[in-house]
């Protein structure tokens, strides 16, 4: 019996010291992949959006600006993966120290709970804070969940959206999206987000005047360079080009 229980001991401490170890190594690996993350996301979005409405602004300002947008997105997405990752890590380290036999893969959580309230306190420490740039990833994920939550209904046999598959369900829901959001833009677009409002004004009502030239309606360099190598990319293919289907 009591060699039994030393083997016990032996398997419990192996177990925790390899919870311990994968804990921090995984969690110091999220750390990285998140900030690099944040900066490969943010800082092309930045220069885009700052060249289309911030061109008129001093060089050194929209400089200074782009990279705090992505400092503070990498900053954010490093730290909350940093967050969820180590309380992941925890959970494991708690399951292995009371014998609970870790059913799930390493780095993943032991629990689904855990899942949940390490998304929670992440979210509350670095994300809770309203700014432009959390403000933009909260709500691209709301959107995300949102699809995800009705696909998981529709999986689990629950009416009506069990009745419609995605694909079937898309065109109406691609059409109410671009109702709505156009009725806002039109009757009350301050409650658009101010990026989404600059960019549908930027579309749909600095084009209600021009010069008498015309000469803005001339198309840009740009958009010649992109039109002109996809037709020659897609020679002899072009109707395809058109096909909205």
């Amino acid at each position: 019996r009591g060699g039994r229980r030393e083997n016990m001991t032996k398997f419990t401490h192996d177990l925790l010291a390899d919870a311990v170890r994968h804990g921090l190594l995984s969690t110091a690996y999220g750390l990285r992949n998140g900030v690099h993350y944040g900066v490969k996301i943010r800082a092309p979005h930045a220069l885009v959006m700052t060249l289309l409405f911030k061109s008129n602004q001093p060089v050194r300002k929209n400089f200074e600006s782009i990279l705090k947008m992505t400092f503070v997105h990498a900053r954010n997405l490093g730290g909350f993966v940093l967050i969820y990752k180590g309380l992941l890590a925890l959970g494991r380290m708690a399951h292995a120290v009371s014998g609970t036999p870790l059913l799930t893969p390493p780095g993943t959580p032991a629990a689904a709970w855990h899942a949940l309230l390490a998304g929670w306190v992440g979210g509350m420490m670095i994300w809770a804070k309203h700014s432009s740039v959390n403000e933009q990833i909260v709500m691209y994920l709301f959107s995300r969940i949102l699809v995800g939550l009705v696909k998981l209904l529709a999986k689990k046999g629950v009416k009506p959206f069990s009745a419609w598959t995605f694909a079937t369900a898309y065109p109406y829901f691609a059409a109410a999206v671009w109702a709505v959001v156009m009725w806002l833009f039109e009757h009350h677009p301050k409650v658009l987000q101010p990026s989404l409002e600059q960019s549908m004004m930027y579309l749909y009502h600095d084009t209600n005047a021009w010069s008498r030239e015309c000469s803005e309606l001339a198309p840009s360099v740009a958009s010649v360079a992109v039109a002109g190598l996809i037709l020659w990319v897609q020679r002899g293919k072009w109707s395809s080009l058109f096909d909205l289907r």
